[in-house]
């Protein structure tokens, strides 16, 4: 989610982000996502779902009242077609007309949309629901609320996603800053919450820059990724140290609800967390991940927003924010990236 805490850039551009330091980005070589075609589109916090009947790309973004992007080839061209909530979401929350990073999954034979009402700096935020049976725009149904925080609250209620653990039962991840990444169980319809949140990250480097939670099984392991650092705002001239800016890391349980270890046992509640991706070439401040499996290859896809440090009107200006797509080679047991 673009950065919530505004007030803390300073602190977030002197701060040295601790998780996993021996893997920083700095050290590690990245491959570069999928060249896509078409004309340039806007892509933050991205949630990308191939729909049931035929195949066809759904992309999802913050802004644009959940906009709606889509594509028949992974490469593109995109097009932009719509937005989720076009008349502004039912929450009666400033930033209800600014959806922020929708969280679109398909069970019980329709499309789950969890999207956050906030704004900048604001710990009055909220999770809310949309559904559709087609995706399309003019089709989403808005349920409203479904979770909600306030100022005060040890936690933020952004960044919503969707996981159904061992058990076959519904978990909300959830957070950001505000002690981090928190979780709370769901209803088996999926719209009402049935406990209290539980925190499931943390990083002890003020300011506790994590959130953007995603949960995806492979084999017998539940992989918890996150974005840390300083996502967006960036001055070209003035750019933060390198590696405080956004970048990815992940652990993993035998639980969707953890505890979640990185590759070197460290629990992610105690700042841990394996580097899967960070800033290389054109690439700068990787995050707000996601994976799908693309049925036409089979393959798992990490779908990423970055922001253009070479290629672009206006380098490190995350108003150019971009799609990244790379393939993922799980076969160490924990997710390397690869090209598509």
């Amino acid at each position: 989610m673009l950065l919530k805490l505004l007030v803390t850039l300073v602190v977030l551009a002197t701060a040295t982000f601790a998780l996993s330091e021996s893997e920083s980005a700095s050290a590690t070589t990245f491959p570069d996502p999928l060249p896509l075609t078409g004309p340039f589109f806007f892509v933050h916090d991205p949630s990308l779902v191939q729909r049931e009947s035929d195949g066809k790309y759904f992309l999802f973004t913050t802004h644009d009242k959940a906009g709606i992007i889509t594509a028949t080839n992974l490469e593109g061209p995109w097009t932009e077609v719509g937005s989720i909530l076009p008349n502004n979401s039912t929450i009666q929350l400033p930033g209800r007309d600014d959806i922020w990073a929708p969280d679109v999954s398909f069970h019980h034979d329709q499309y789950y949309a969890y999207y956050a009402v906030s704004t900048f700096g604001s710990q009055n935020s909220a999770i809310g629901l949309a559904t559709s049976r087609t995706m399309e725009p003019g089709t989403w149904v808005d349920h409203g609320l479904v979770f909600n925080s306030t100022t005060g609250d040890a936690f933020n209620a952004i960044d919503p996603n969707l996981s159904i653990d061992e058990k076959g039962k519904p978990v909300l991840s959830f957070g950001s800053f505000w002690d981090d990444i928190f979780q709370l169980s769901l209803t088996d319809n999926l719209t009402a919450v049935t406990s209290a949140p539980i925190g499931v990250s943390f990083n002890s480097t003020l300011p506790n820059p994590e959130e953007g939670a995603f949960i995806w099984k492979h084999d017998e392991f539940y992989y918890l990724f996150i974005s840390s650092g300083l996502c967006c705002g960036f001055n070209a001239s003035a750019l933060p140290p390198p590696g405080n800016e956004y970048k990815v890391f992940v652990g993993r349980s035998h639980s969707a609800r953890g505890p979640f270890l990185d590759k070197d046992g460290v629990d992610m509640r105690q700042t841990g967390g394996t580097l899967v991706l960070g800033s290389h070439g054109n690439v700068y401040a990787p995050g707000g991940q996601v994976i799908f499996t693309d049925r036409k290859t089979g393959k798992d896809v990490f779908v990423y927003h970055y922001v253009p440090a070479i290629d672009s009107p206006a380098p490190f200006d995350d108003e150019f924010s971009s799609l990244g797509l790379n393939g993922i080679d799980w076969s160490s047991g924990w997710p390397v990236l690869t090209e598509l």
